[in-house]
């Protein structure tokens, strides 16, 4: 039975290994699938969203949003600067516009909205937009861990030094992103209620209305000191891969009764509810995640950015450490069993023994005619 329980054991962990070489492979292979095409215009959609690789070119690259942040394998960078924004409070301005494009609801921002300090250049609010799933499915863009949020932010800027986002959104540094996760908290967030009471006026796909200005910084997170940081895309077509993106550690609450506004209320084409207007998550590619604040790792410690010579020797080293491990587990329960069954075989000897020792019944000799030997017979 030991012995059976022993072999299990070697086989179930060879299939783990087994199934985790397999996961590898797939992904390498997904890795490897890069297709190009046109960059015409050309209407889309979140329902099939492989075919804007077809259609798109730069929805195809190695640098795409949104992604998923995996908090043990970010890298802390202490040297990130925080985010300063200026301009934000439009209290008093003048009213700002909102509009539902079919694809979203997005609110236009003045140029005013800046953010001064967290980037090598001064970038230029330009509009904010949201993207939301439905109460069965959250729709947040970007994933921590692989879990969604209900739903997410995102506030555009482009680089001061270009004209305007048209401009600016197919260079190198054209733009930057902050992204917020959007929480259910128990009461209404009067903030987001300022844009959520006005859904009802542009539910019809292309229309728009003005609202009184407020001030957007409350639509983000309290603490703009913890965030996430890499280069990645515009999550919708053309997909140009100039963002560089900050997500927000800390959450941003809302009611249900405000989220569900905003997941049952604005149509699409053919009076379709605009409802699950999020990209999946794209792969990584070797790009890394940094963090302006410690995480931890699964040595409970916070990882800092490594050296490019450096990194690749890690991944090894850490592969050598799983295997290591595996191989000494395997090796202990191998000498565990072993003594075991030699321990019930020496027990196993001891009882026959005795055993034997009982059964043993002495008669007396019989002597045949011209022999001397005694004759011992066993029962």
């Amino acid at each position: 039975m030991l012995l059976d329980m022993f072999l299990i054991l070697h086989l179930n962990v060879l299939v783990i290994l087994s199934s985790s070489s397999i996961g590898e492979d797939r992904r390498s292979e997904r890795d490897a699938k890069h297709s190009k095409g046109s960059s015409h215009q050309h209407h889309w959609g979140y329902h099939d969203q492989d075919a804007w690789l077809s259609v798109f070119e730069h929805c195809s690259g190695k640098a795409q949003s949104p992604i998923n942040i995996d908090t043990y394998k970010v890298f802390y960078e202490p040297k990130l600067p925080p985010i300063k924004l200026e301009g934000y409070d439009l209290t008093g301005s003048p009213a700002l516009t909102l509009i539902n494009n079919g694809h979203t609801l997005q609110l236009s921002l003045p140029n005013s909205m800046r953010i001064i300090r967290g980037f090598d250049h001064v970038y230029v609010a330009a509009q904010l937009h949201f993207h939301w799933g439905t109460k069965e499915v959250p729709g947040s863009e970007h994933t921590i861990d692989h879990v969604h949020f209900p739903a997410e932010i995102h506030v555009v800027h482009y680089n001061s030094k270009y004209v305007d986002l048209i401009e600016a959104a197919s260079k190198a540094d054209g733009l930057a992103v902050l992204g917020g996760f959007i929480g259910i908290g128990l009461h209404d967030n009067d903030n987001y209620e300022k844009i959520l009471s006005a859904l009802t006026d542009i539910s019809i796909e292309e229309s728009d209305t003005e609202i009184p200005g407020f001030n957007v910084r409350h639509l983000l997170p309290d603490s703009l000191d913890r965030f996430y940081r890499y280069n990645g895309s515009l999550t919708t077509p053309p997909c140009f891969q100039t963002v560089s993106w900050t997500v927000f550690n800390d959450s941003i609450r809302v009611s249900r009764r405000q989220l569900a506004a905003l997941e049952d209320t604005l149509k699409t084409e053919h009076n379709k509810l605009l409802s699950k207007n999020f990209r999946a998550p794209q792969l990584l590619h070797g790009r890394k995640v940094l963090a302006s604040f410690q995480t931890e790792s699964t040595t409970g410690k916070a990882r800092e950015a490594p050296t490019p010579e450096t990194q690749d020797y890690k991944i090894t080293e850490s592969s050598g450490h799983i295997l290591a491990i595996i191989f000494g587990v395997l090796f202990a329960v191998t000498m565990l069993v072993f003594s075991m069954y030699t321990h019930l075989q020496q027990k196993k000897y001891s009882k026959l023994k005795k055993d034997s020792k009982q059964n043993v019944v002495y008669k007396p000799a019989a002597v045949e005619e011209g022999m001397d030997q005694t004759t011992v017979t066993v029962t």
